[in-house]
């Protein structure tokens, strides 16, 4: 017989992932807690038992999309071959599966609009996780200090999710491509120092 604080916690973890992954395809406002609890087959009521309130929910789900999304890139970093970790990230970045998995990708690129109408506590919160995401980058950024690099991780990760996310607006596939190459070529060649091939 499960403990019943080990059956919270999964409940908790089910859905954290459940809303990281919901609110960067759909984002909040569309697709709120009853629809994130309806997925998983609670009610919305038993939500409370996990979480204070939305923004509560929203803070932490966003955590952990920025979590997930810097797993990935210090993995695409770390195993490209040596002085490439910058170019294997802007690469994956700036993919065609990445522009076509919002749900899976980076929440700034999914969620910058929207984070920037949360409340100033649910903002802070969030702005942690962007910190970290960023830390955990720094060893793959160009600089010669510290700051050098956090002013150019800044640059480089919120220019790509912009390009990403126009990329996203355009209706044409071809278009959408090629304004997504481009994009990849530019930043290549500014901050990894060559271009795409």
């Amino acid at each position: 017989m499960r403990y019943p604080l080990e059956q919270k916690a999964e409940t908790r973890e089910k859905i954290l992932s459940t809303a990281a992954r919901s609110f960067r395809e759909y984002g909040s406002e569309l697709n709120g807690i009853g629809q994130v609890m309806k997925e998983l087959g609670l009610t919305k009521g038993g939500f409370y038992r996990h979480f204070e309130s939305k923004g509560d929910l929203y803070a932490a789900a966003v955590a952990r999309a920025f979590e997930e999304q810097s797993n990935r890139m210090v993995a695409v970093a770390e195993a490209a071959p040596k002085g490439g970790g910058l170019r294997a990230v802007i690469e994956q970045y700036l993919s065609a599966k990445h522009l076509s998995a919002p749900g899976a990708g980076c929440p700034l690129a999914a969620l910058a609009a929207e984070i920037a109408r949360q409340p100033l506590e649910v903002r802070k919160r969030i702005h942690r996780s962007m910190s970290a995401y960023r830390e955990r980058m720094l060893p793959w950024i160009p600089g010669a200090t510290v700051e050098e690099k956090r002013g150019r991780s800044f640059i480089l990760f919120s220019g790509m999710a912009g390009a990403l996310v126009a990329a996203r607006a355009i209706a044409d596939p071809h278009a959408r491509e090629r304004a997504l190459a481009t994009a990849r070529s530019f930043f290549l060649e500014t901050f990894a120092g060559n271009r795409a091939a």
